[in-house]
């Protein structure tokens, strides 16, 4: 067990110039892209994502408090500490939006369900993020449409507020649709 510490600290000092939360985010690129500008549809963009929201969701994805596929198998292998300079390095990276084209009779659609029903939390058109809240604007769009229906489901495995299930319940499968429209077109 020795031994693979001091090789694991030997390659943290032999990758001078890459900061220990670069070098442990290696991983993530696959999915999330390198610096968590995620080009893959249905996989979240994370950079520039608040330190401490980022670091909870790694948290609950370790503990298995958050539903996942994949990512509660990947942050038992690390440490708290660890997460924390994940999280760091994510809250660190310049945020860049989907390059999605979406339909503009959607977008409209869209915005307007946004304005009745969610821009009391998801504020300034779902830029608004902070601790508790993760930027929804300019995420991929089969990623917002799967986290609708998922939130829609109550299957989750999520603490939501109840007024978030009960906003998304009322709309059609069209109406989610033209929400992920406007949310992904967002920048």
């Amino acid at each position: 067990m020795l031994a693979i510490v001091l090789l694991a600290a030997g390659a943290l000092q032999a990758s001078e110039g890459f900061t220990e939360g670069e070098i442990l985010s290696n991983g993530c690129g696959g999915c999330h892209g390198h610096t968590g500008v995620s080009a893959a549809s249905s996989m979240p963009s994370i950079a520039g994502f608040d330190r401490r929201y980022t670091a909870r969701a790694l948290r609950e994805f370790k503990n298995g408090s958050r539903h996942s596929t994949i990512m509660g198998r990947l942050m038992v292998g690390y440490t708290l500490p660890q997460i924390n300079l994940l999280a760091s390095y994510y809250a660190d990276q310049t945020w860049e939006g989907s390059a999605f084209r979406a339909d503009p009779e959607k977008v409209e659609q869209g915005r307007r369900i946004h304005e009745a029903r969610c821009e009391q939390c998801h504020e300034d058109a779902g830029r608004y993020q902070d601790r508790d809240m993760p930027r929804v604007a300019g995420q991929q769009p089969d990623y917002l449409l799967i986290q609708m229906q998922l939130r829609r489901a109550g299957t989750e495995g999520m603490q939501q507020p109840n007024r978030m299930r009960e906003a998304l319940l009322s709309l059609s499968e069209a109406e989610v649709l033209a929400m992920t429209h406007y949310l992904a077109s967002r920048d």
